[in-house]
């Protein structure tokens, strides 16, 4: 994925990971590696790293929701 992975700045996030989506095809591949992981056993690394993934995926989502832009 090519998607920006940087780690924590606060104190004990410095080992976790952090991503940033800025394509749809970035986007698509966090949401098929959420996918993977959530299906998946995972160790405390990978748990960090479906968080950053939902977090980014999140992120996405709130920025790109077309419902944002309706007037009431």
């Amino acid at each position: 994925m090519r998607t920006k992975m940087e780690h924590g700045a606060q104190a004990g996030d410095a080992d976790k990971p952090r991503f940033k989506i800025d394509t749809i095809d970035e986007y698509e591949l966090a949401t098929r590696r959420i996918a993977a992981l959530e299906s998946a056993t995972r160790g405390e690394a990978e748990e960090q790293e479906l968080d950053a993934l939902l977090e980014a995926v999140k992120l996405w989502d709130a920025k790109h929701d077309d419902a944002t832009g309706w007037k009431d």
